[in-house]
């Protein structure tokens, strides 16, 4: 092989996918990451990763090692509801990114109107393999951000804040950090996500835009929701599988996180990495620990910053509190299970974020530089597409990099062919995002109002 070495800048889920499949494929690479530590910032709760991203996972972690995240996962929930907020069936279809169909290739576009009552459908159940989703996993993202790390945390250099590249003779990057270090000559990958400074020092006009919607996102922890939201039949209506609320122009998503039961134990909980046979006893001592994570329902609101932040313009990332007051206003007519289910959520994990987008992902074509993930192609979370698109891209990546390393193709070559190929599944990606946000932030009118004409239902149709 030749003396490539690959410098990736960030080390989110896309970066250290990229970095999995660097070492398999026995390529040099550094991770660098201004975060101090691997647990120093808040990361996020539930992700969901479909087949795509699981494949992706697969090809990167050594041999066998993605079955951890089978382990590590949510405990597969079946079903779930389309539901309005007094827990009503709701008349809506599910966009391509949420169908089941989804871990085979985007289906086609579609024009999906309000069903007629017969047609109420609720979130089709995945088909299983051994009693598991196949692809379609629940997991913790500060979970699945230690399973990466497993392995490579001697390539992984925290407290690295990027500031710019420069240029050997021999026209390799070195990428330059604040604290006056650099990086060994080669390849640069931007990792950083949306807001990339990579980005931002290499392409400033690039930054992805405003969409103008927002999320409120937070988690309640299920020892408390189990007793204020058990139903006649002794189960939790949102305990039921994934759960979409539409209110009139937003919508909120409920996942239930809980996960596996310890062998003589009646709690659920994440099993013991030490019995989970994955484990290699000469590697022991560079293992990621696996933080213990408590069951929870994560809920998410997504829609206009105009109907979701007020009239009295609350902060677009405002966290704690004040979230959670103005949520209390804009549910006071709701179920009182789903009010009891943001009364007791943990104020310290509520966050308010913008969403941003990148309307169309282009190649970078900058020799010696490419991307990955948001830092290329920022999109809504709506679709949950974000994550698995960044894996998909780290798992093609690292396949023309081999090419390279074995002397097959030049560097300039294989990044062309990467980034052509990147952004095209980005594009397709970006569109089925905004096509989900454009179903979550329809207006519906609510039960008791009358149902909508046919001019009305034909403006209100979502093209998928």
């Amino acid at each position: 092989m030749s003396a490539l070495h690959v410098t990736i800048i960030g080390a989110g889920l896309g970066g250290l996918c990229l970095a999995q499949g660097l070492r398999r494929a026995g390529i040099p690479f550094d991770v660098f990451e201004r975060d101090s530590a691997p647990a120093a910032r808040f990361q996020g709760y539930r992700l969901r990763i479909d087949a795509n991203g699981f494949d992706a996972i697969d090809q990167c972690l050594p041999d066998g090692q993605a079955q951890r995240l089978r382990q590590h996962a949510a405990v597969a929930r079946n079903g779930g509801h389309f539901v309005t907020p007094a827990l009503d069936d709701a008349d809506v279809v599910l966009p391509p990114s949420w169908h089941e169909s989804h871990t085979e290739s985007p289906t086609e576009p579609a024009v999906v109107r309000h069903p007629a009552p017969q047609q109420r459908r609720n979130i089709a159940r995945a088909k299983t393999h051994d009693g598991a989703p196949p692809g379609d996993l629940s997991m913790h993202r500060q979970t699945l951000r230690e399973i990466l790390l497993d392995g490579i945390l001697d390539h992984v250099h925290f407290g690295k804040t990027f500031t710019h590249t420069t240029r050997t003779a021999d026209g390799q990057r070195v990428a330059h950090f604040e604290d006056g270090t650099c990086s060994v000559p080669g390849l640069v990958v931007a990792a950083d996500g949306t807001h990339s400074r990579v980005r931002e020092h290499l392409l400033p006009g690039m930054t992805p835009r405003d969409t103008g919607n927002v999320c409120f996102y937070g988690l309640t922890p299920v020892s408390t929701a189990l007793l204020v939201l058990m139903d006649s039949h002794g189960e939790a209506t949102l305990m039921e599988g994934s759960t979409v609320v539409f209110a009139d122009g937003f919508a909120v998503v409920v996942d239930a996180m809980l996960f596996r039961r310890e062998s003589g134990t009646g709690m659920y909980a994440t099993p013991n990495l030490q019995n989970d046979g994955t484990n290699d006893s000469a590697d022991d001592a560079a293992r990621m620990p696996l933080s213990p994570v408590s069951d929870y329902l994560y809920w998410a609101f997504i829609g206009p910053s105009q109907a979701l932040l007020g009239r009295e313009g609350m902060a677009a990332e405002a966290s704690g509190l004040v979230p959670l007051a103005h949520i209390d206003t804009l549910t006071r007519r709701w179920h009182p299970h789903l009010r009891s289910l943001f009364a007791h959520a943990v104020p310290d994990t509520v966050r308010t974020m913008p969403v941003r987008s990148t309307a169309s992902p282009l190649p970078w074509q900058l020799d010696g530089v490419t991307g990955l993930g948001d830092a290329v192609h920022t999109m809504s979370p709506a679709g949950g597409l974000g994550a698995n698109t960044a894996l998909s891209d780290a798992a093609m990546l690292t396949r023309h990099l081999q090419a390279v390393a074995a002397g097959e193709q030049p560097l300039a070559q294989a990044l062309t062919a990467y980034e052509r190929d990147m952004c095209e599944r980005a594009r397709e990606a970006v569109r089925l995002a905004d096509a989900a946000a454009a179903m979550l932030n329809a207006r519906r009118a609510a039960p008791h109002e009358a149902a909508p004409t046919s001019a009305s239902t034909s403006a209100d149709a979502v093209h998928l």
